[in-house]
């Protein structure tokens, strides 16, 4: 069972932090980074054999990755089943300027089919009806159920509130079994906070490999979009091999995704929302996220 998790939050630098702990010799990594098994009632039905099987010939300090254990507004309740079977688990949440995850957040939606909108609609948005309909129905056989729905959310903004998503861990877990890191203090120096990741969870920090801090993974500037063809086919089929091959083919035909431009009057939009709960954070962590623009 898993000594720590990952919890989030999406584009954030869970991949490179996966992939830089996995190269620890007494590392764990379950055998697929995100589980989700804690992430629905339906999820967490298949029951203990099924999630233990990814930690199967693993290290001593096993752990995963699941970005969307931080989507409280999507998907409620994750502390509660985490708690229930893990309560001494410790949790690691790697956050990232607020407004530059939206951007890298809309980007990566965008290149994988799940957004159409322009970046102004897609952030002005206050319903979640875009994403269900356009993300998680397409994952389920049925239309999902136990969703969070509230006419005053944004998915991307809600998303990036670090604080609040937090607030439903701290009922169930103490503030010395989570830890914050900086998303841009991994990107320049991931040794530095691997030696904070080894005193946090009680290991040796001087056993990773360095040559696995070379390439950062999911780097938004490199997203393309995905070709209808490669969408469609892919929606009907899940073999891996097939979709392989579909990726393969069509990824000659991808085009590159332009950084969206933000307006004045949408970052101001978004650093008034962001604020109060940036501010929540900083007094909580102690850490002042001097890098982040609001």
């Amino acid at each position: 069972m898993p000594y720590f998790i990952i919890i989030g939050t999406m584009k954030g630098g869970t991949t490179s932090l996966y992939r830089y702990i996995s190269s620890h010799p007494d590392a764990g990594p379950s055998s697929k980074k995100e589980t989700n098994f804690f992430q629905t009632n339906a999820d967490f039905s298949k029951g203990l054999a099924w999630y233990k099987a990814f930690y199967k010939n693993t290290g001593k300090y096993c752990f995963e990755a699941s970005p969307n254990y931080t989507k409280r507004h999507i998907f409620p309740d994750v502390a509660e089943r985490m708690h229930s079977i893990l309560p001494d688990t410790k949790l690691i949440y790697v956050l990232r300027d607020p407004i530059e995850r939206i951007i890298s957040h809309y980007i990566h939606n965008l290149a994988s089919g799940r957004e159409s909108r322009s970046f102004s609609a897609a952030i002005q948005d206050r319903t979640l009806n875009y994403y269900i309909q356009n993300y998680v129905n397409r994952r389920t056989s049925r239309p999902f159920a136990g969703i969070v729905q509230d006419i005053n959310i944004n998915h991307y903004i809600q998303t990036s509130k670090y604080y609040f998503q937090i607030q439903a861990y701290l009922e169930y877990y103490s503030e010395k079994q989570i830890l914050i890191l900086e998303s841009e203090k991994l990107n320049k120096d991931p040794a530095g906070v691997l030696r904070d990741v080894g005193a946090f969870l009680e290991i040796p920090d001087h056993h990773y490999d360095p040559d696995s801090f070379k390439e950062r993974s999911h780097q938004t500037k490199n997203r393309k979009r995905r070709t209808f063809i490669d969408r469609e086919l892919s929606k009907r089929t899940n073999n891996r091999f097939l979709l392989y091959a579909i990726r393969k083919i069509s990824k000659p035909f991808r085009k590159t995704i332009e950084r969206p431009v933000v307006s004045s009057a949408e970052r101001e939009m978004l650093t008034a929302e962001l604020t109060p709960d940036v501010e929540k954070l900083r007094q909580f962590s102690g850490i002042q996220f001097s890098g982040w623009s609001l």
